[in-house]
C-alpha cells in the first residue's frame, strides 16, 4: 500500500504533461517585443510559445506587416519592449542609414491606378481581345 501511494504521487507530479527540469517561457502570448530580423529590429506580437526540443519557440508576427512574415524564432532573436531596448532599435536604425518611421526599411507601395487608366485598360482589351502589356511579351521566350 505504501508504493501505491507514492506511485500516485508520482503519477499526478508528471501528468501535468510538462517536463520536470524545463525552464520556464521568457515571453507570453499576446506580448509586444522586440525582434531581430536580419540586420535590422522591428516591433513585433508573440502569437505562440512551445516548447520544443527543451527550448523555446514563438511564433510572431511584425507589426505592421503581412502576415506572410510571420515566422518561429528562437528566445535569442527577442528582446523585451522595454525603453532601453527600443532606444537599441532606434540606434541601429540610425547606424543602418534608416528613416526614423514605425515602418522602416519598407519599400514605398506601388501607385494604385487612377480610374483613367483602368478605363483604358478595359477598353484597349475589349477592343482587340487581348490586355496590354508594357514589356515585349517575346522577350521571355
Amino acid at each position: 500500500m505504501v508504493n501505491s501511494k507514492d506511485n500516485s504521487s508520482t503519477d499526478s507530479e508528471n501528468s501535468s504533461g510538462d517536463v520536470p527540469d524545463s525552464k520556464p517561457s521568457l515571453y507570453f502570448e499576446g506580448e509586444k517585443v522586440l525582434a531581430y530580423h536580419g540586420p535590422r529590429i522591428y516591433e513585433a506580437k508573440v502569437q505562440k510559445a512551445e516548447l520544443r526540443k527543451n527550448e523555446w519557440r514563438y511564433f510572431v508576427h511584425y507589426l505592421g506587416w503581412n502576415k506572410n512574415w510571420d515566422e518561429w524564432v528562437g528566445a535569442d532573436r527577442l528582446m523585451k519592449h522595454t525603453e532601453d531596448n527600443v532606444l537599441k532599435q532606434q540606434a541601429l536604425d540610425k547606424k543602418q542609414g534608416m528613416e526614423k518611421s514605425t515602418k522602416s526599411g519598407r519599400s514605398a507601395p506601388a501607385k494604385p491606378k487612377s480610374s483613367a487608366d483602368v478605363k483604358l485598360d478595359k477598353e484597349e482589351t475589349k477592343s482587340n481581345g487581348m490586355p496590354s502589356y508594357d514589356c515585349d511579351p517575346y522577350a521571355f521566350t
